[in-house]
């Protein structure tokens, strides 16, 4: 296979919402890291969703911090690990 060839990824939906949305384990990793990582900021909120059809976990940040500090957000959310 060529370095530039693409490859297509097909997700089964259901099995995505009952395997990684609704999994309760993964979504406390996920709030443990980005808790962890928005710590640099009081500004920035962290809120966990779950006990709804798909759990998830929501990073905030008031934009004028967001201007001043541009891609923190990007950068947290981008550095999470499962």
């Amino acid at each position: 296979m060529s370095r530039n060839s693409r490859v297509k990824v097909v997700l089964n939906h259901p099995n995505v919402c009952r395997q990684l949305l609704n999994n309760t384990q993964l979504l406390d990793e996920v709030e443990y890291q980005v808790t962890g990582m928005a710590a640099v900021h009081p500004a920035i909120k962290v809120y966990r969703n779950s006990g709804v059809s798909r759990g998830n976990v929501v990073a905030t940040i008031p934009m004028a911090v967001e201007d001043a500090h541009r891609g923190l957000l990007t950068d947290i959310l981008g550095r999470v690990r499962i």
